[in-house]
């Protein structure tokens, strides 16, 4: 039999804030006076167990001895983190952080009653340590078995006056004393009632009468304790409340109706939507629990809560509530009692200590625990996911000069003037931290599943942030110009690198940054640097591109199956006047990401207008090919501008195919179709390219206003002799076929591909086999020579 068990009349708890030896009045006011002496009682009312069994204080029965914990309430087991039952058989110096001869010492001095209040220091579960207040005295359970019975209360960075501590403990002593003799007079009155019992074997009449006489006794002393028990409940310091079964209520202590403003109001038999109408004040709070109660009916147990409570003075406050439905022994529905404690200080004392812990107080920047903590987030995030994300460490060039020629101060207001610029347009998954000193780190968690596009966008931001503290800082009327060197980390760059090893690499840059001259950004791995480079240099001579006269129309035909030429797909090609021919998967990339697309693309699209216009197409019914890219598409005045330049060049529209990739025709779908529509409307055809490499779906082409398909390359390849290709293959041509729509075949290198093409439907062909992609001039001549055979 456990401690709990044997004391089966106390299992729950009857209030955790009586100082001093109210751990023995209570053995003593919930079992009566035979209690310590081992006698039987009968078990108080349901409201009294019920309210010690859920309440949240920290109930331990240990033995004085071995000092052995024997039994624990659940409070106990959710403070301490050791599960349920965990507690039972560990010795309380496993918890006491104190010298185990020491705890010892305690113990005896609370078992002689020498002392009975203590302040100890508790290791939970988890390792963290706090202080604690312990009232512990000496009770004898029901077996006869005596043990240490400690109701524990948290009072971590809490301070308790002194005189406050030793008047409280002066007045408990007094009670407990009168409680005490008070114990030994029923002890004495249970031994008579003994004696009287033996001696009521010798006749029935006497034995009757000692019953009626023990009845009344029992009786008398029942409800004594149940007035000692209102008594403490009612001078709780939490929220305690009796409903029945339709929510009416039946019962609150004095803390519940100051909080409620019902102190001059009979609550008795009403609901909270009935003293909301007399109490103006409270509506708020009171019509604020009508859910939480019907979430405990339907859990059908305790249940746990915070709830804010709006006082009528304006204030918040927060409860942490538990809410316990009772049942009759048939299933129906009893009552509902409610506990709630104040833990409107626990949480903001918690808030400040996390972002003291968290935080710069200086740029309310998270600090470096907290972006260490977030870097070891992304990057396991980035090897799951395979995206990859950058890491950059940025230090404030020539801080130190400024500290020492102007001051610390003007150093902090630097400080934060910078952490508030380099703040502006962060992504909400960004972190921003001042890592130390003069140092910030931003973390770019999930720039790209590409390592070298990651890499690009890196710079960019690098880059970007290094201007916005290359500009001026105004603080106080005088301006302030810093640098801003940057070293860079890509991560994960293996699947073993930590972050501590991370931040080595983003330092290892920042040093080469340094040591370039400052006011620079390095990557950590060299060939990546260079890539850096390079595409930082390519986005300048690609903006000068256009007006240097650098960019190049080439252009490759397509034939039917009589390799008569129907049509053309004009492709743009960079001659650089150092590096030579570029192609567009070098450049066009960066153009797409920068914006410069849509410059490049009006630039083809004008060229290929204009060859329309040329004599040795404007006779003809050949069908000039452009490929339109999805910023270039959705850029606001796309229809406007295409009409301009076919104004412009007075191409005939009917003879120009916009190719459009699979991505674009489903992204916004609604304003596709739209778009689209207009520019059918002027005679434009449309062309997916690419045909199946991306989301294809009947759904999409069923909708779309598109004229052709075109199957792409690495599908003609192998066709031949893949069974699995040709199956694609004549699957396009067959909902080509469906759809109404004419096809052309990309790629197109071998006879033997032709041939097995041939066989399937009409189509155009596209590749090597037929024509290269040429310049413009050398296509126009090759038409002109056509003319004249």
């Amino acid at each position: 039999m456990n401690a709990l068990h044997a004391l089966r009349p106390i299992r729950s708890h009857a209030g955790t804030w009586l100082r001093a030896r109210c751990a023995r009045l209570l053995a003593a006011v919930l079992l009566g006076p035979g209690a310590l002496a081992g006698a039987q009682a009968s078990a108080p009312p349901n409201l009294l167990s019920t309210v010690l069994r859920q309440h949240t204080a920290v109930m331990l029965f240990v033995e004085p001895d071995s000092g052995r914990i024997v039994d624990a309430n659940a409070a106990a087991e959710r403070f301490y983190g050791f599960g349920p039952r965990g507690l039972i058989g560990r010795g309380i110096d496993e918890i006491n952080t104190l010298g185990a001869d020491e705890v010892a010492a305690e113990r005896s001095r609370a078992q002689a009653e020498q002392r009975n209040y203590f302040v100890f220091p508790h290791r939970l579960a988890s390792g963290e340590i706090r202080t604690v207040e312990v009232h512990s005295s000496p009770i004898r359970l029901y077996d006869g078995k005596n043990v240490l019975f400690s109701i524990v209360h948290d009072i971590t960075g809490k301070e308790v006056a002194a005189d406050e501590l030793l008047a409280y403990k002066s007045r408990l002593e007094e009670l407990v004393t009168q409680r005490t003799r008070e114990a030994v007079d029923a002890q004495q009155r249970t031994g008579y009632i003994l004696a009287g019992a033996l001696l009521a074997q010798l006749a029935v009449i006497i034995a009757l009468a000692a019953s009626a006489i023990r009845h009344r006794r029992t009786a008398r002393e029942l409800k004594r304790r149940e007035q000692q028990l209102s008594t403490l409940i009612d001078n709780l310091p939490d929220v305690v409340q009796l409903k029945d079964d339709k929510g009416r209520w039946q019962r609150a202590n004095r803390y519940a109706l100051e909080l409620f403003g019902l102190e001059n109001v009979d609550y008795h038999g009403l609901t909270d939507t009935e003293l909301c109408a007399r109490q103006d004040g409270s509506r708020r709070a009171l019509l604020g629990h009508g859910r939480s109660d019907e979430a405990a009916w339907a859990a059908g147990g305790a249940q746990r809560s915070e709830e804010s409570v709006p006082t009528p003075d304006g204030q918040t406050l927060l409860f942490d509530v538990i809410k316990v439905p009772l049942f009759h022994a048939d299933g129906r529905r009893n009552g509902l009692l409610s506990i709630g404690r104040d833990i409107t200080e626990r949480r903001r004392a918690e808030s400040e200590v996390a972002r003291l812990a968290y935080y710069d107080p200086l740029t309310n920047l998270p600090n470096r625990r907290l972006v260490l903590d977030r870097l070891g987030h992304a990057l396991a995030v980035a090897r799951r996911s395979g995206h990859y994300g950058a890491l950059l460490l940025i230090d404030l060039d020539y801080f130190k000069t400024l500290n020492d020629a102007r001051g610390h101060e003007m150093g902090d207001r630097l400080l934060k003037a910078a952490g508030e610029r380099l703040a502006e347009g962060l992504r909400e998954s960004d972190t921003l931290a001042r890592f130390g000193g003069d140092e910030f780190v931003l973390l770019l968690p999930e720039i790209s599943p590409h390592q070298q596009l990651a890499a690009d966008m890196a710079r960019g931001a690098a880059e970007k942030t290094r201007n916005l503290l290359g500009k001026p800082f105004d603080l106080g009327g005088e301006q302030i110009t810093i640098g801003a060197s940057i070293g860079v980390s890509i991560f994960p760059a293996t699947q073993s690198g930590d972050v501590s090893e991370l931040v080595k690499q983003a330092d290892t840059a920042l040093y080469q940054a340094k040591a370039a001259g400052r006011n620079a950004v390095r990557f950590f791995e060299p060939e990546m640097q260079a890539r850096a480079e390079m595409r930082f240099t390519l986005e300048a001579e690609l903006r000068q591109a256009i007006d240097n006269n650098e960019l190049r129309l080439y252009v490759q035909p397509q034939f039917d199956g009589q390799q008569r030429m129907r049509g053309a797909e004009v492709l743009l090609r960079w001659h650089h006047p150092r590096r030579g021919l570029i192609w567009p998967g070098s450049f066009v990339p960066i153009a797409e990401e920068t914006g410069l697309i849509v410059e490049l693309g009006d630039w083809v699209l004008r060229r290929a207008c204009g060859m329309l216009t040329r004599p040795e197409l404007a006779e003809g019914t050949l069908r000039i090919s452009v490929n339109v890219s999805p910023r270039q598409f959705h850029h606001a005045g796309f229809v406007a501008r295409v009409r301009d330049i076919l104004a412009e060049t007075g191409a005939d529209p009917a003879r120009l195919t916009f190719e459009v990739t699979e991505g674009l025709v489903i992204d916004k779908v609604h304003q596709t179709v739209a778009t689209m529509s207009e520019l059918n409307a002027l005679g434009i055809h449309f062309s997916v390219d690419d045909f199946g490499t991306g989301y294809s779906s009947l759904a999409y082409l069923k909708r779309l206003p598109i004229q052709e398909l075109k199957i792409d390359r690495s599908f003609i390849q192998d066709a031949p002799s893949d069974p699995n290709d040709a199956a694609l293959v004549d699957t396009i041509l067959s909902i080509a076929a469906h759809l109404h729509l004419d096809v052309v075949a990309e790629g197109v290198e071998t006879e033997a591909q032709a041939a097995f093409l041939a066989t399937r439907a009409p189509m155009l062909y596209q590749g090597y086999l037929y024509a290269r992609p040429e310049p413009e001039e050398s296509f126009l001549a090759r038409l002109r020579d056509a003319s004249r055979r």
